[in-house]
């Protein structure tokens, strides 16, 4: 009952909440701007509303990472228009600053962004000093975990910590990465320092200082990658190293040990291995996760889930070879974490009895069923524990190299997987380490919004990319053979043709959205668009 009272709790703001403005200033006639957060209670229901205000962004999010890596692609290569074209586009890296995928992301981060800077403002009509830190430090989470993700995105974007006009916004300015980066520093520091260690279950899903602790270590782990003075980038590591140990050691959570579905399972909600997850629930609130129709087939009509799919974030070859290509099928090493990822054919039956296998391959991972399109009960996990094993091994191995310490890291979800352990001396340098760890991290968190960010900190973004858009296979669907031609290079004169297949450094950050570059003339637009 109490779950089901925050959650109504929550649309209930979301229907008060609302501005046509590039930043998402919340509309004062709206909010009641002055009148609403007038006790605890008041301010409690716009906490609540900052963590559903994430289903907004997250739902493109997506198209704006899985897609941009090697993990996912559109599977159509001609007759393609609105969303489908918009995909096609992020695919091939030729993002247009009038995307409305882009422009909408864009819009509902501000939109939250705004949320959380107007529950700020409330904060002192809060008399009990703990309860006013947690309030805090939630929403200051919630924001520094969207400026993480837009300074990743975009480079500089606008820095807004408190509620503007429109007249201001009109004329801002984007801050530097570097500005921009510190702010999300100080919003998380907060939020490790203020929040609690736990919550009553009634309250499971509100973030912790355990979660904040592990959003900052990936913080200074990202920075650590991107700074050439070796001595800082040795500090970054050994900060972001000492808040995962704390996490490790202290904080309660640990691995799923039964099995990788079971991570993610409706029956296991909110399990020992989630920090922070984004929290969906079914039932026609309008709360639904939408994921599993859109990742569904198209064309699947009901047999794959109620309401059909969109057959968005379509799986590469690549990403299905690599989740095979340790398996030993003679001696029973499979990698478990396929089936629970995704599968590689549906079959339709007809009124008949004939069945047509057809050989597309499609997301599994959040997939349950529905009464309605778009209602799903899956939670989207943002922070897991593996995150915290997998760093800890990656940071070992860049201070000290490829140590037992570093491998025992690297093979706790690997052995869950059932996989064999790799040993010390699999690896001759920190660099095949490195490598390996980065195919870890892509199976275990397949579809779960990370390999882009991943090859974009440790710098292998273009050159994975490039082998990505060179080696991708074309696939029958009806027979399930692979084309003598890439899928980027077949057919020549269908738009997800590429002659070049180098990535160029402007190409890496998305375009800020058209609507903005027109309502700010202050602006500067990202190089190359």
């Amino acid at each position: 009952m109490e779950k089901r009272f925050i959650y109504m709790v929550i649309l209930l703001m979301v229907t008060l909440t609302g501005c046509e403005d590039f930043l998402d200033c919340p509309a004062n006639d709206k909010l009641e701007y002055g009148r609403y957060y007038r006790n605890a209670a008041e301010v409690n229901t716009g906490v609540l509303a900052c963590y559903n205000g994430i289903h907004g962004p997250l739902e493109k999010e997506f198209f704006l990472t899985e897609i941009r890596s090697d993990n996912a692609r559109n599977y159509r290569q001609n007759d393609v228009n609105g969303t489908e074209l918009d995909l096609v586009n992020m695919d091939i890296y030729q993002v247009d600053p009038s995307s409305d995928i882009n422009t909408l992301y864009w819009e509902r981060t501000y939109h939250n962004i705004a949320n959380c800077n107007s529950v700020m403002e409330h904060l002192d009509v809060i008399e009990e000093p703990v309860l006013r830190q947690q309030y805090e430090g939630e929403v200051r989470f919630i924001r520094g975990y969207h400026y993480f993700n837009l300074v990743r995105l975009y480079g500089a974007v606008f820095l807004v910590t408190e509620r503007i006009t429109p007249e201001e916004a009109k004329y801002a300015e984007r801050s530097t990465v570097d500005i921009v980066y510190a702010q999300i520093k100080e919003d998380l520091e907060f939020a490790a320092n203020n929040l609690p260690t736990g919550y009553e279950s009634t309250q499971k899903g509100r973030i912790d200082c355990w979660g904040a602790k592990t959003l900052l270590a990936k913080v200074y782990l990202t920075l650590a990658g991107s700074e050439n003075d070796r001595p800082k980038a040795k500090e970054l590591l050994i900060k972001a190293q000492t808040l995962l140990k704390e996490v490790e050691r202290d904080s309660g959570y640990g691995l799923v040990k039964t099995s990788y579905a079971d991570v993610f399972s409706i029956s296991n909600e909110m399990n020992e291995e989630i920090l922070f997850a984004s929290r969906y629930k079914a039932g026609g609130y309008g709360l639904g996760s939408p994921f599993g129709n859109y990742f569904a087939p198209g064309n699947s009509e009901n047999i794959i889930i109620t309401g059909g799919g969109s057959g968005y974030n379509c799986p590469t070859v690549d990403l299905v070879e690599t989740f095979k290509k340790e398996n030993d099928e003679q001696v029973g090493i499979i990698d478990s974490r396929k089936a629970a990822v995704l599968e590689e054919t549906w079959t339709k039956v007809t009124d008949s009895g004939t069945k047509t296998i057809n050989y597309l391959f499609y997301v599994t991972k959040y997939l349950s069923e529905v009464l309605t399109s778009r209602d799903g009960e899956n939670d989207w996990p943002i922070i897991r524990y593996a995150d915290v094993l997998l760093m800890l091994g990656e940071i070992e191995n860049e201070l000290n190299g490829p140590t037992q310490t570093a491998v025992d890291y690297l093979n706790y979800t690997r052995v869950r997987a059932g996989l064999k352990a790799k040993k010390v001396e699999d690896f001759k340098d920190k660099y095949e380490y490195l490598d390996a760890m980065l195919t870890e991290r892509r199976l275990e968190f397949a579809f779960e919004n990370q390999r882009f960010f991943d090859l974009q900190r440790t710098g292998q973004l273009p050159i994975v990319m490039k082998n990505h858009f060179e080696t991708e296979k074309v696939r029958n669907m009806q027979n399930g053979s692979y084309g003598k031609e890439g899928f980027y290079d077949s057919p020549r004169f269908t738009i997800i043709y590429m002659p070049d297949k180098s990535l160029e450094n402007w190409q890496l950050l998305l375009p800020i959205p058209y609507k903005v570059m027109m309502s700010a003339p202050n602006a500067t637009q990202n190089v190359g668009y």
